[in-house]
């Protein structure tokens, strides 16, 4: 069974050679080199308290001008998974270039050290207000959810407060209208007061209950239109009462939104000290192939 036609004299027998094992287009196919390497960031900022470990596996044509700033397009994500340590079979390798040895390949691992400094990063966010940063991973959407959570103990805290003040008011109206004494026993003063006491028992259980349902997940709702014209005096303070804690509620929930969304990005790029390169040689695969 035929060979692949190695021609790779000009090589140092200390450069690593790797071939691409997968989905060869053509079987006759002409592998080009490329430079390849395996490095490892490890990210751990101390600002930010981020820490990730990424690993990459790049692929570079050969180039021999080393002044040449690499850019994205120049940079191929190879799968490991795809290249071993045999060519296949059938296959023509290409002239290796003169200028490849061990140097150069030690020259492109440190033009690769530079470009990961300059291009790979790594986004976090930080909230303003809580002065914390997301996690590794961690989507903007995830880390506004998180915030929120956050945010919701001490915005219960400012509802049970405000709260007391609608209760201490409720208090005020209840003294007027009912705390008075009348020794006439006529029907209709009765009647009267016990409707207040409804009026007035009603109202408190309805600001009670959105002081209880206001959550971080749910804008309040305005609550239903109430027409204030025509009704009595003590009705319209009590109306008037609930459609201001209505006000009041959204108001503060308004202002938590704003503080779970005080957020900024950032963007981290690695230090030299961060980068760890784990493997470096050559690799041998079809021109097109990804």
């Amino acid at each position: 069974m035929p060979q692949p036609k190695k021609q790779t004299s000009k090589s140092s027998d200390k450069i690593s050679e790797l071939f691409w094992c997968s989905e060869i287009p053509n079987p006759d196919s002409e592998f080009l080199p490329f430079f390849y390497a395996e490095a490892r960031i490890d990210f751990n900022d101390v600002r930010t308290g981020f820490r990730e470990t990424v690993s990459l596996k790049k692929a570079l044509e050969l180039l021999s001008d080393m002044d040449l700033i690499w850019a994205d397009d120049m940079i191929r994500d190879v799968d490991p998974d795809k290249i071993g340590i045999i060519a296949p079979e059938s296959i023509c390798l290409q002239t290796m270039p003169d200028f490849v040895d061990e140097q150069f390949i030690s020259r492109m691992e440190a033009k690769l050290a530079q470009y990961l400094m300059r291009r790979f990063e790594a986004k976090v966010y930080r909230n303003s207000v809580l002065n914390i940063y997301s996690f590794p991973g961690e989507l903007l959407n995830q880390f506004t959810n998180r915030c929120l959570d956050l945010l919701d103990g001490p915005m219960r805290q400012e509802l049970a407060s405000l709260h007391e003040v609608y209760n201490r008011k409720l208090a005020q109206i209840k003294q007027k209208y009912l705390d008075y004494e009348d020794d006439s026993g006529e029907f209709e003063t009765a009647k009267l007061d016990s409707r207040n006491r409804d009026a007035i028992s009603r109202i408190s259980e309805r600001i009670a209950e959105l002081f209880l349902r206001a959550e971080l997940s749910l804008r309040p709702a305005a609550g239903p239109f109430r027409n204030l014209q025509g009704a009595q005096e003590l009705e319209e303070r009590l109306l008037s009462l609930e459609l201001e804690s209505q006000q009041v509620i959204a108001k503060l929930w308004d202002s938590y939104m704003e503080k779970a969304r005080a957020i900024d990005e950032y963007v981290l790029h690695p230090n030299l000290k961060d980068i760890h390169l784990v493997r470096s040689g050559i690799l041998w695969m079809p021109k097109n192939c990804r």
